[in-house]
């Protein structure tokens, strides 16, 4: 619940700026600047703490920072916010008082709670990759990935679990400080990491699928949301056999499947063959705001990445 007394209104909020809008009940996820995300409201506790421990602009600028130390040569590619959410504590609320204010359906009214931001790295980028770092600020709380990312269609890749981390979860969440030790570790040692990624995606890419490994791997999906999702199944295992998060929900296999079936009827037509690289690609199409809800995007992008891997 953001208490409305304890809102922040700083200079920032208070300058003459060009009115801006959101627009979330014609569209539920929209875009916008660092600067745009700086002037929404900054929801506070009854304490005056950021509700999440730190405001979703802080974690972006923190990450910015941490990259200038080590000289690295970035830029925010692009900042979502989504109105989606459980009922209780929608991703987007509007704060009436202040939309009086400033105006219908302006920025500074509105209380955004589910934000994904991604920030690329060109270092060492070739034709067709670069790396990009993933930020998601929602109502769980804060999750930080790094990998490389497809330039043509800015799809992430997530390429370990030591590539990722968050403050909330199981018993490897980590504090907020922990997290930006991690990506300082992470952004030290860029170019080892970034070569060790792109060792396995040469990998990926010569591991051929031939058309029962796909139906394998569409079914071996399909097994792995049936064990996630049943309560007669998970009532009978351990806690250590019981699966964390699945790489494609129902409906996402039905897509994945669609388009990997057709992925390759193109190849076969072209006299090319299908890889494990084409097939984590498809799938990483879907984990992209506005497809996949923000909180799954990186924890399923990691999954498929290491059910690709160890197929």
């Amino acid at each position: 619940m953001f208490n409305l007394n304890s809102i922040s209104m700083g200079t920032e909020l208070m300058a003459a700026e060009p009115t801006q809008q959101f627009d979330f009940t014609t569209n539920k996820v929209q875009c916008m600047t660092l600067d745009t995300l700086k002037r929404t409201v900054k929801e506070k506790d009854w304490d005056g703490n950021p509700v999440k421990g730190i405001y979703h602009y802080e974690a972006i600028e923190r990450v910015g920072e941490i990259c200038n130390r080590y000289n690295l040569n970035w830029s925010i590619h692009e900042i979502f916010a989504s109105s989606t959410g459980p009922k209780a504590m929608m991703g987007v609320s509007v704060a009436r008082e202040l939309e009086e204010q400033y105006g219908e359906k302006a920025v500074e009214a509105h209380i955004l709670r589910r934000v994904f931001a991604t920030i690329d790295i060109r270092n060492w980028e070739t034709d067709e990759l670069t790396t990009a770092l993933a930020i998601s600020f929602h109502q769980d709380g804060l999750t930080f990935a790094i990998g490389p990312c497809v330039k043509i269609c800015h799809n992430q890749c997530i390429l370990g679990a030591l590539h990722r981390c968050s403050n909330y979860g199981g018993k490897d969440k980590l504090t907020i400080e922990q997290m930006f030790e991690r990506v300082d570790g992470w952004l030290k040692n860029f170019e080892t990491e970034m070569t060790e990624d792109r060792e396995r995606i040469r990998r990926l890419k010569e591991r051929i699928l031939s058309a029962t490994d796909i139906y394998v791997l569409i079914g071996m999906l399909v097994t792995e949301r049936v064990t996630h999702d049943s309560s007669a199944i998970n009532a009978k295992i351990s806690d250590d056999e019981k699966v964390r998060q699945y790489a494609l929900n129902q409906a996402q296999i039905s897509t994945f499947t669609e388009n990997m079936l057709l992925l390759s009827r193109e190849k076969a037509e072209r006299g090319q063959l299908v890889t494990a690289w084409d097939a984590y690609n498809v799938a990483t199409e879907i984990y992209k705001p506005g497809k996949t809800d923000f909180p799954s995007i990186i924890p399923q992008n990691a999954a498929m990445a290491e059910m690709i891997l160890d197929f």
